[in-house]
Protein backbone atom coordinates (compact mmCIF):
# COMPACT_ATOMS: atom_id res chain seq x y z
CA UNK A 1 0.00 0.00 0.00
CA UNK A 2 1.13 3.26 -0.64
CA UNK A 3 3.13 5.01 2.13
CA UNK A 4 2.29 8.30 1.17
CA UNK A 5 -0.47 11.05 2.11
CA UNK A 6 -2.12 10.73 -1.42
CA UNK A 7 -2.60 7.09 -1.60
CA UNK A 8 -1.05 7.23 -4.42
CA UNK A 9 -2.22 3.91 -6.73
CA UNK A 10 -2.22 5.83 -10.72
CA UNK A 11 -4.85 3.61 -12.67
CA UNK A 12 -2.91 2.15 -15.92
CA UNK A 13 -4.62 3.54 -19.17
CA UNK A 14 -5.03 -0.37 -19.75
CA UNK A 15 -7.13 -0.96 -16.89
CA UNK A 16 -8.97 2.40 -17.55
CA UNK A 17 -10.03 1.47 -20.78
CA UNK A 18 -11.94 -1.47 -20.00
CA UNK A 19 -13.81 0.05 -16.65
CA UNK A 20 -15.10 2.55 -18.94
CA UNK A 21 -15.88 -0.04 -21.67
CA UNK A 22 -18.08 -2.31 -18.75
CA UNK A 23 -20.23 1.25 -17.86
CA UNK A 24 -23.82 1.01 -19.28
CA UNK A 25 -23.95 2.50 -22.90
CA UNK A 26 -24.74 6.22 -23.04
CA UNK A 27 -23.85 9.12 -24.46
CA UNK A 28 -21.93 11.08 -21.80
CA UNK A 29 -22.77 14.59 -21.99
CA UNK A 30 -20.68 15.93 -18.56
CA UNK A 31 -18.01 13.58 -17.09
CA UNK A 32 -16.10 14.45 -13.65
CA UNK A 33 -12.91 13.26 -12.20
CA UNK A 34 -12.32 13.64 -8.74
CA UNK A 35 -8.77 13.36 -7.89
CA UNK A 36 -7.90 12.96 -11.57
CA UNK A 37 -3.86 12.25 -11.30
CA UNK A 38 -2.63 11.97 -14.48
CA UNK A 39 -5.79 11.91 -16.16
CA UNK A 40 -5.94 8.25 -17.87
CA UNK A 41 -9.77 8.35 -17.22
CA UNK A 42 -10.45 11.57 -18.73
CA UNK A 43 -7.93 10.72 -21.65
CA UNK A 44 -10.43 7.17 -22.31
CA UNK A 45 -13.27 8.87 -21.86
CA UNK A 46 -12.32 10.96 -24.61
CA UNK A 47 -11.42 8.41 -26.97
CA UNK A 48 -14.67 6.34 -26.14
CA UNK A 49 -17.09 9.43 -25.58
CA UNK A 50 -15.20 12.08 -27.53
CA UNK A 51 -18.75 14.40 -27.53
CA UNK A 52 -18.87 14.09 -23.35
CA UNK A 53 -17.24 17.75 -21.75
CA UNK A 54 -14.68 16.49 -19.41
CA UNK A 55 -13.31 18.43 -16.02
CA UNK A 56 -11.07 16.76 -13.56
CA UNK A 57 -9.93 18.06 -10.14
CA UNK A 58 -6.30 17.52 -8.96
CA UNK A 59 -4.49 18.27 -5.90
CA UNK A 60 -0.54 17.90 -6.76
CA UNK A 61 0.05 20.20 -9.44
CA UNK A 62 2.73 18.00 -11.75
CA UNK A 63 -0.26 16.02 -12.25
CA UNK A 64 -2.87 18.48 -12.68
CA UNK A 65 -0.45 19.67 -15.64
CA UNK A 66 -0.13 16.24 -17.59
CA UNK A 67 -4.04 15.61 -17.13
CA UNK A 68 -4.69 19.07 -18.51
CA UNK A 69 -4.32 17.68 -21.44
CA UNK A 70 -7.26 15.58 -22.00
CA UNK A 71 -9.60 18.16 -20.23
CA UNK A 72 -10.13 21.15 -17.94
CA UNK A 73 -8.38 20.43 -14.86
CA UNK A 74 -8.96 22.03 -11.41
CA UNK A 75 -5.86 22.32 -9.42
CA UNK A 76 -7.70 21.93 -5.69
CA UNK A 77 -8.42 19.63 -2.59
CA UNK A 78 -12.10 17.94 -3.23
CA UNK A 79 -12.50 18.78 0.70
CA UNK A 80 -12.61 22.25 -0.14
CA UNK A 81 -15.86 22.75 -1.99
CA UNK A 82 -19.06 21.15 -3.18
CA UNK A 83 -18.93 18.72 -5.99
CA UNK A 84 -22.04 19.17 -7.65
CA UNK A 85 -22.68 23.27 -7.32
CA UNK A 86 -19.35 24.93 -7.55
CA UNK A 87 -17.77 22.94 -10.80
CA UNK A 88 -18.45 25.85 -14.19
CA UNK A 89 -19.80 23.49 -16.91
CA UNK A 90 -19.86 24.64 -20.06
CA UNK A 91 -22.07 22.21 -21.76
CA UNK A 92 -25.56 21.98 -21.51
CA UNK A 93 -26.82 19.53 -18.99
CA UNK A 94 -27.14 15.81 -19.60
CA UNK A 95 -26.70 12.58 -18.37
CA UNK A 96 -23.56 13.27 -15.99
CA UNK A 97 -20.61 10.09 -15.24
CA UNK A 98 -18.17 10.66 -12.29
CA UNK A 99 -15.81 8.20 -12.42
CA UNK A 100 -12.13 7.81 -11.09
CA UNK A 101 -9.82 6.09 -8.45
CA UNK A 102 -9.60 7.82 -5.03
CA UNK A 103 -7.23 7.79 -2.68
CA UNK A 104 -6.35 4.00 -1.41
CA UNK A 105 -5.18 5.56 2.14
CA UNK A 106 -7.14 5.93 5.45
CA UNK A 107 -7.68 8.32 7.95
CA UNK A 108 -5.39 7.20 10.49
CA UNK A 109 -2.32 6.41 8.73
CA UNK A 110 -3.00 10.22 7.05
CA UNK A 111 -2.82 11.03 10.79
CA UNK A 112 0.41 9.37 11.42
CA UNK A 113 1.94 11.11 8.48
CA UNK A 114 0.38 14.36 9.68
CA UNK A 115 -1.35 14.84 6.37
CA UNK A 116 -3.42 17.51 6.37
CA UNK A 117 -4.93 16.54 2.86
CA UNK A 118 -7.95 14.32 4.69
CA UNK A 119 -11.31 15.58 5.32
CA UNK A 120 -12.50 17.57 9.09
CA UNK A 121 -13.17 14.68 11.54
CA UNK A 122 -16.45 13.81 12.29
CA UNK A 123 -18.42 10.61 14.12
CA UNK A 124 -20.93 10.94 11.06
CA UNK A 125 -22.04 6.96 11.95
CA UNK A 126 -22.55 7.59 15.89
CA UNK A 127 -20.00 5.05 16.53
CA UNK A 128 -19.70 4.31 20.50
CA UNK A 129 -16.36 5.64 21.74
CA UNK A 130 -14.60 2.35 22.61
CA UNK A 131 -15.80 1.33 19.00
CA UNK A 132 -13.98 4.58 17.65
CA UNK A 133 -10.65 4.40 19.88
CA UNK A 134 -10.45 0.14 18.24
CA UNK A 135 -10.59 1.20 14.59
CA UNK A 136 -14.31 1.14 13.69
CA UNK A 137 -14.30 4.62 13.19
CA UNK A 138 -11.08 4.46 10.61
CA UNK A 139 -12.21 4.96 7.41
CA UNK A 140 -10.45 4.83 3.96
CA UNK A 141 -10.71 8.31 2.63
CA UNK A 142 -12.17 6.72 -0.58
CA UNK A 143 -15.20 5.85 1.72
CA UNK A 144 -15.18 9.97 2.36
CA UNK A 145 -15.01 10.89 -0.99
CA UNK A 146 -17.93 8.41 -1.92
CA UNK A 147 -20.40 9.63 0.74
CA UNK A 148 -19.50 13.43 -0.46
CA UNK A 149 -20.49 12.68 -3.99
CA UNK A 150 -23.13 10.87 -3.30
CA UNK A 151 -24.77 13.24 -0.52
CA UNK A 152 -23.57 16.19 -3.14
CA UNK A 153 -25.45 14.78 -6.10
CA UNK A 154 -28.00 13.23 -4.31
CA UNK A 155 -30.54 15.97 -5.97
CA UNK A 156 -29.88 15.05 -9.26
CA UNK A 157 -29.70 11.74 -12.13
CA UNK A 158 -25.84 10.32 -12.22
CA UNK A 159 -23.77 7.57 -12.67
CA UNK A 160 -20.68 7.27 -10.54
CA UNK A 161 -18.34 4.57 -10.66
CA UNK A 162 -15.03 4.50 -9.10
CA UNK A 163 -12.33 1.92 -7.91
CA UNK A 164 -12.15 1.28 -4.51
CA UNK A 165 -11.29 -1.64 -2.28
CA UNK A 166 -14.49 -4.16 -1.73
CA UNK A 167 -15.14 -3.47 1.94
CA UNK A 168 -15.47 0.37 1.20
CA UNK A 169 -17.87 -0.65 -1.87
CA UNK A 170 -19.90 -2.50 0.88
CA UNK A 171 -20.00 0.16 3.52
CA UNK A 172 -21.37 2.75 1.02
CA UNK A 173 -23.95 0.38 -0.09
CA UNK A 174 -24.99 0.11 3.60
CA UNK A 175 -24.29 3.78 4.03
CA UNK A 176 -27.20 4.63 1.33
CA UNK A 177 -29.59 2.56 2.51
CA UNK A 178 -29.23 3.85 5.77
CA UNK A 179 -29.66 7.54 4.61
CA UNK A 180 -32.31 6.39 1.91
CA UNK A 181 -30.32 8.02 -0.76
CA UNK A 182 -32.27 7.65 -4.04
CA UNK A 183 -30.01 4.67 -5.77
CA UNK A 184 -31.91 2.78 -8.67
CA UNK A 185 -29.26 0.31 -8.86
CA UNK A 186 -25.38 -0.92 -8.64
CA UNK A 187 -22.84 -3.29 -9.50
CA UNK A 188 -19.78 -4.35 -8.53
CA UNK A 189 -16.75 -6.19 -10.98
CA UNK A 190 -14.17 -7.33 -9.39
CA UNK A 191 -10.52 -6.37 -10.22
CA UNK A 192 -7.05 -8.12 -9.31
CA UNK A 193 -5.20 -5.57 -7.48
CA UNK A 194 -2.04 -7.67 -7.31
CA UNK A 195 -1.65 -7.26 -11.33
CA UNK A 196 -2.68 -4.15 -11.99
CA UNK A 197 -1.27 -2.30 -8.76
CA UNK A 198 0.92 -4.85 -6.73
CA UNK A 199 -1.40 -4.37 -3.97
CA UNK A 200 -2.25 -6.92 -1.77
CA UNK A 201 -5.97 -6.24 -0.80
CA UNK A 202 -9.61 -6.78 -2.79
CA UNK A 203 -10.68 -4.39 -4.84
CA UNK A 204 -13.24 -3.59 -7.65
CA UNK A 205 -14.83 -1.48 -10.32
CA UNK A 206 -17.98 0.02 -7.80
CA UNK A 207 -21.24 1.53 -10.12
CA UNK A 208 -23.63 3.31 -8.40
CA UNK A 209 -26.60 4.91 -10.72
CA UNK A 210 -28.83 7.82 -8.76
CA UNK A 211 -32.20 9.33 -9.62
CA UNK A 212 -36.06 9.12 -9.78
CA UNK A 213 -37.22 5.93 -9.07
CA UNK A 214 -37.50 2.72 -7.36
CA UNK A 215 -34.53 2.01 -4.72
CA UNK A 216 -32.52 -0.80 -4.80
CA UNK A 217 -29.85 -1.53 -2.20
CA UNK A 218 -28.28 -4.34 -3.67
CA UNK A 219 -25.81 -5.02 -6.10
CA UNK A 220 -24.63 -7.16 -8.76
CA UNK A 221 -21.57 -8.79 -8.38
CA UNK A 222 -19.54 -9.77 -10.99
CA UNK A 223 -16.16 -12.06 -10.75
CA UNK A 224 -14.31 -10.24 -13.11
CA UNK A 225 -14.28 -6.84 -15.02
CA UNK A 226 -15.60 -8.14 -18.50
CA UNK A 227 -17.52 -10.93 -16.86
CA UNK A 228 -21.23 -10.77 -18.84
CA UNK A 229 -23.06 -12.52 -16.15
CA UNK A 230 -22.95 -11.70 -12.03
CA UNK A 231 -22.35 -14.18 -9.62
CA UNK A 232 -24.10 -13.13 -6.64
CA UNK A 233 -25.90 -9.85 -5.19
CA UNK A 234 -24.69 -8.53 -1.56
CA UNK A 235 -27.44 -5.90 -0.60
CA UNK A 236 -29.10 -4.39 2.15
CA UNK A 237 -32.13 -6.56 3.43
CA UNK A 238 -34.47 -5.45 6.29
CA UNK A 239 -31.47 -2.95 7.36
CA UNK A 240 -28.24 -5.39 7.73
CA UNK A 241 -25.96 -5.71 4.61
CA UNK A 242 -25.75 -9.46 3.34
CA UNK A 243 -22.55 -11.33 1.12
CA UNK A 244 -25.69 -13.32 -0.84
CA UNK A 245 -29.55 -11.63 -1.01
CA UNK A 246 -30.63 -14.73 -2.62
CA UNK A 247 -29.35 -16.79 -0.53
CA UNK A 248 -30.06 -15.28 2.37
CA UNK A 249 -33.82 -15.52 1.52
CA UNK A 250 -33.38 -18.62 1.65
CA UNK A 251 -31.72 -18.38 5.62
CA UNK A 252 -33.21 -15.47 6.61
CA UNK A 253 -35.65 -16.78 9.46
CA UNK A 254 -32.44 -18.18 11.63
CA UNK A 255 -30.97 -14.68 11.60
CA UNK A 256 -30.90 -13.09 15.17
CA UNK A 257 -30.72 -12.21 17.63
CA UNK A 258 -28.50 -14.85 18.97
CA UNK A 259 -30.03 -15.98 22.55
CA UNK A 260 -26.33 -15.96 23.68
CA UNK A 261 -23.56 -13.39 24.25
CA UNK A 262 -20.30 -14.06 21.47
CA UNK A 263 -17.06 -13.03 23.32
CA UNK A 264 -14.10 -11.83 21.64
CA UNK A 265 -10.74 -13.29 23.35
CA UNK A 266 -8.22 -11.36 25.04
CA UNK A 267 -6.44 -8.42 23.91
CA UNK A 268 -3.18 -7.45 25.56
CA UNK A 269 -0.88 -5.90 22.47
CA UNK A 270 2.29 -7.31 24.50
CA UNK A 271 2.53 -11.16 23.19
CA UNK A 272 6.23 -11.01 23.92
CA UNK A 273 5.53 -11.06 28.02
CA UNK A 274 2.08 -12.29 27.94
CA UNK A 275 2.45 -15.01 26.04
CA UNK A 276 4.48 -17.96 27.14
CA UNK A 277 5.73 -21.18 25.32
CA UNK A 278 5.26 -24.79 27.28
CA UNK A 279 8.58 -26.32 27.38
CA UNK A 280 9.12 -28.07 30.99
CA UNK A 281 7.49 -25.30 32.77
CA UNK A 282 6.51 -21.84 30.81
CA UNK A 283 8.93 -19.94 29.05
CA UNK A 284 9.08 -16.75 27.10
CA UNK A 285 9.47 -16.35 23.52
CA UNK A 286 13.62 -16.37 24.09
CA UNK A 287 13.13 -19.60 26.04
CA UNK A 288 13.81 -17.51 29.59
CA UNK A 289 11.90 -19.77 32.39
CA UNK A 290 9.33 -18.13 34.03
CA UNK A 291 8.20 -18.74 37.52
CA UNK A 292 4.41 -16.59 39.16
CA UNK A 293 1.89 -17.90 40.55
CA UNK A 294 -0.09 -20.72 38.94
CA UNK A 295 -3.04 -19.12 39.58
CA UNK A 296 -2.79 -16.29 36.96
CA UNK A 297 -1.62 -18.54 34.35
CA UNK A 298 -4.15 -20.36 31.42
CA UNK A 299 -3.80 -22.29 28.52
CA UNK A 300 -3.62 -20.29 25.44
CA UNK A 301 -4.63 -21.54 22.00
CA UNK A 302 -4.54 -18.74 19.01
CA UNK A 303 -7.52 -18.00 16.27
CA UNK A 304 -4.77 -20.92 13.91
CA UNK A 305 -5.00 -23.32 16.71
CA UNK A 306 -8.69 -23.02 16.84
CA UNK A 307 -9.15 -23.32 12.92
CA UNK A 308 -6.48 -26.18 12.47
CA UNK A 309 -7.76 -28.33 15.54
CA UNK A 310 -4.67 -27.93 17.32
CA UNK A 311 -6.54 -28.33 20.81
CA UNK A 312 -5.69 -31.91 22.44
CA UNK A 313 -2.13 -30.30 24.29
CA UNK A 314 -1.24 -27.00 25.71
CA UNK A 315 1.42 -25.68 23.92
CA UNK A 316 1.12 -21.85 25.12
CA UNK A 317 0.04 -20.45 28.35
CA UNK A 318 -1.18 -16.55 28.82
CA UNK A 319 -1.03 -14.20 31.56
CA UNK A 320 -4.14 -13.18 33.10
CA UNK A 321 -3.56 -10.21 35.90
CA UNK A 322 -7.43 -9.01 35.74
CA UNK A 323 -10.63 -11.27 36.12
CA UNK A 324 -12.01 -7.99 34.70
CA UNK A 325 -10.64 -5.14 33.23
CA UNK A 326 -11.71 -2.94 35.74
CA UNK A 327 -9.54 -4.51 38.30
CA UNK A 328 -6.77 -2.93 39.97
CA UNK A 329 -3.79 -4.63 39.48
CA UNK A 330 -1.83 -3.03 41.75
CA UNK A 331 -3.03 -5.55 45.00
CA UNK A 332 -0.86 -7.99 42.74
CA UNK A 333 2.13 -6.62 44.65
CA UNK A 334 1.06 -8.32 47.71
CA UNK A 335 -1.44 -10.96 46.56
CA UNK A 336 1.21 -12.22 43.92
CA UNK A 337 4.33 -10.86 44.63
CA UNK A 338 6.49 -12.87 41.69
CA UNK A 339 3.41 -11.95 39.08
CA UNK A 340 4.09 -8.40 40.37
CA UNK A 341 7.61 -8.57 40.25
CA UNK A 342 7.40 -10.37 36.69
CA UNK A 343 5.05 -7.48 34.92
CA UNK A 344 7.70 -4.43 36.27
CA UNK A 345 10.43 -6.12 34.93
CA UNK A 346 8.43 -5.94 31.91
CA UNK A 347 7.45 -2.84 32.34
CA UNK A 348 8.97 -1.01 29.75
CA UNK A 349 7.17 -2.99 26.91
CA UNK A 350 3.39 -3.12 28.72
CA UNK A 351 3.52 0.64 29.69
CA UNK A 352 4.41 1.54 26.07
CA UNK A 353 1.26 0.09 24.55
CA UNK A 354 0.69 2.72 22.32
CA UNK A 355 -3.17 1.37 21.82
CA UNK A 356 -5.42 4.76 23.65
CA UNK A 357 -7.40 1.76 25.28
CA UNK A 358 -4.90 1.76 28.01
CA UNK A 359 -4.60 5.27 28.70
CA UNK A 360 -6.14 6.02 32.26
CA UNK A 361 -6.66 2.18 33.04
CA UNK A 362 -4.77 -0.21 35.90
CA UNK A 363 -1.46 -0.75 34.84
CA UNK A 364 -0.67 -3.55 33.31
CA UNK A 365 -4.32 -3.98 32.21
CA UNK A 366 -5.80 -6.25 30.06
CA UNK A 367 -9.32 -6.38 27.84
CA UNK A 368 -11.81 -8.63 26.78
CA UNK A 369 -11.39 -10.76 30.38
CA UNK A 370 -14.31 -11.05 32.66
CA UNK A 371 -16.58 -13.83 34.21
CA UNK A 372 -17.07 -16.11 30.71
CA UNK A 373 -12.96 -15.59 30.36
CA UNK A 374 -13.24 -18.92 32.85
CA UNK A 375 -15.82 -20.82 32.35
CA UNK A 376 -14.79 -24.12 32.31
CA UNK A 377 -16.15 -25.09 28.54
CA UNK A 378 -16.29 -22.98 25.54
CA UNK A 379 -17.35 -22.85 21.74
CA UNK A 380 -14.62 -20.88 19.90
CA UNK A 381 -14.26 -19.82 16.27
CA UNK A 382 -11.32 -17.77 14.35
CA UNK A 383 -12.20 -14.62 13.09
CA UNK A 384 -9.74 -14.38 10.34
CA UNK A 385 -10.03 -17.56 8.23
CA UNK A 386 -11.77 -17.93 5.54
CA UNK A 387 -13.72 -21.31 6.54
CA UNK A 388 -15.91 -21.01 9.63
CA UNK A 389 -15.10 -24.08 11.47
CA UNK A 390 -16.47 -24.11 15.55
CA UNK A 391 -14.86 -26.03 18.48
CA UNK A 392 -15.83 -27.27 21.73
CA UNK A 393 -13.05 -26.46 24.20
CA UNK A 394 -13.42 -28.02 27.97
CA UNK A 395 -11.08 -27.53 30.68
CA UNK A 396 -6.96 -28.81 30.70
CA UNK A 397 -6.44 -30.23 34.09
CA UNK A 398 -9.51 -27.95 35.43
CA UNK A 399 -8.15 -24.84 34.00
CA UNK A 400 -10.49 -22.99 31.33
CA UNK A 401 -8.77 -22.32 28.08
CA UNK A 402 -8.49 -19.20 26.84
CA UNK A 403 -8.00 -17.37 23.27
CA UNK A 404 -6.62 -14.73 21.87
CA UNK A 405 -8.50 -11.67 20.49
CA UNK A 406 -8.95 -12.86 16.97
CA UNK A 407 -11.02 -15.57 18.39
CA UNK A 408 -14.98 -14.90 19.67
CA UNK A 409 -16.34 -17.66 22.08
CA UNK A 410 -19.21 -18.88 23.59
CA UNK A 411 -18.65 -19.66 27.79
CA UNK A 412 -20.64 -21.92 29.24
CA UNK A 413 -20.90 -23.25 32.75
CA UNK A 414 -22.35 -26.81 31.90
CA UNK A 415 -20.65 -29.32 29.06
CA UNK A 416 -24.69 -30.26 28.01
CA UNK A 417 -25.75 -26.68 27.05
CA UNK A 418 -22.16 -26.42 25.39
CA UNK A 419 -22.57 -29.86 23.39
CA UNK A 420 -26.02 -28.92 22.16
CA UNK A 421 -24.87 -25.61 20.81
CA UNK A 422 -22.08 -26.82 18.61
CA UNK A 423 -24.52 -29.17 17.18
CA UNK A 424 -26.80 -26.11 16.19
CA UNK A 425 -23.82 -23.93 15.08
CA UNK A 426 -22.33 -26.83 12.77
CA UNK A 427 -25.53 -28.01 11.31
CA UNK A 428 -26.97 -26.72 7.57
CA UNK A 429 -29.16 -24.21 8.72
CA UNK A 430 -26.06 -22.08 11.14
CA UNK A 431 -23.69 -22.72 7.97
CA UNK A 432 -26.28 -21.61 5.32
CA UNK A 433 -27.04 -18.77 7.32
CA UNK A 434 -23.52 -17.68 7.95
CA UNK A 435 -22.56 -18.48 4.09
CA UNK A 436 -25.47 -15.78 2.99
CA UNK A 437 -24.04 -13.39 5.57
CA UNK A 438 -20.20 -13.25 5.27
CA UNK A 439 -18.16 -11.57 2.90
CA UNK A 440 -15.03 -14.13 2.61
CA UNK A 441 -12.97 -11.34 1.17
CA UNK A 442 -12.47 -9.60 4.68
CA UNK A 443 -9.50 -8.89 6.42
CA UNK A 444 -11.72 -10.42 9.48
CA UNK A 445 -14.64 -12.46 7.86
CA UNK A 446 -16.12 -13.98 10.77
CA UNK A 447 -16.98 -10.93 13.26
CA UNK A 448 -18.89 -10.68 16.62
CA UNK A 449 -21.55 -8.77 15.24
CA UNK A 450 -21.91 -11.80 12.51
CA UNK A 451 -22.59 -14.03 15.10
CA UNK A 452 -24.84 -12.47 16.97
CA UNK A 453 -27.23 -12.70 14.06
CA UNK A 454 -27.09 -16.56 14.29
CA UNK A 455 -30.57 -17.54 16.83
CA UNK A 456 -29.74 -21.03 17.94
CA UNK A 457 -33.44 -20.82 19.68
CA UNK A 458 -35.09 -20.29 16.03
CA UNK A 459 -32.54 -22.76 14.78
CA UNK A 460 -33.54 -25.48 17.50
CA UNK A 461 -37.03 -25.32 17.08
CA UNK A 462 -36.84 -25.76 13.20
CA UNK A 463 -34.43 -28.84 13.58
CA UNK A 464 -35.51 -32.44 13.42
CA UNK A 465 -34.56 -33.20 17.20
CA UNK A 466 -33.59 -36.57 16.66
CA UNK A 467 -31.09 -35.72 14.57
CA UNK A 468 -29.87 -32.95 16.98
CA UNK A 469 -29.79 -35.23 20.20
CA UNK A 470 -27.53 -37.77 18.27
CA UNK A 471 -25.66 -34.67 17.23
CA UNK A 472 -25.03 -33.46 20.83
CA UNK A 473 -24.82 -36.80 22.07
CA UNK A 474 -21.49 -37.34 20.16
CA UNK A 475 -20.17 -34.93 22.31
CA UNK A 476 -22.13 -35.61 25.77
CA UNK A 477 -22.90 -39.29 26.80
CA UNK A 478 -26.23 -37.92 28.76
CA UNK A 479 -29.89 -38.19 27.18
CA UNK A 480 -31.74 -36.91 29.57
CA UNK A 481 -29.04 -33.80 29.64
CA UNK A 482 -29.03 -33.72 25.81
CA UNK A 483 -32.87 -33.26 26.21
CA UNK A 484 -33.38 -30.82 28.86
CA UNK A 485 -30.53 -28.29 27.29
CA UNK A 486 -32.38 -29.02 23.80
CA UNK A 487 -35.60 -27.73 25.53
CA UNK A 488 -33.89 -24.85 27.16
CA UNK A 489 -32.86 -23.85 23.10
CA UNK A 490 -36.29 -23.99 22.11
CA UNK A 491 -38.17 -22.09 24.76
CA UNK A 492 -35.87 -19.02 24.59
CA UNK A 493 -37.45 -16.15 22.65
Amino acid sequence: MPNNEFGDFQTPIELARALVSALPRRRWARVLEPTCGVGNFLSVIGEQHPGAERVGIEVQPEYAAAASTFGRVVTASIFDFDLARDIAWMSEPGPMLVVGNPPWVTNSQLSVLGSSNRPARANTDNVRGIDAITGSSNFDIAEYIWVKLLTEFSDRPVTIAMICKTQVARNILLHCARRQLPVTGSSLRMIDAKKWFAAGVDACWFSVELGPGMTDYTAQAFPSIDASQPDSRIGVVDGQLVADVDAYERSKHFDGPSPLIWRQGIKHDASAVMELTENNGPRTKLGTGVDIEADYLYPLFKCTDVYRDKLSAVSRWMIVPQSHTGDDTAQLADSAPKLWKYLTDNAIALDGRKSSIYRNRARFCIFGVGPYTFAPYKIAISGFHKVPQFRMVGPYNGKPAVFDDTTYLLPFEDATACAVAYALLTGQESTDLIAALAFWDSKRPVTKKLLQRIDLSAIARASDRRTLRERALAANSSIDAVDQAIDRFTSRS
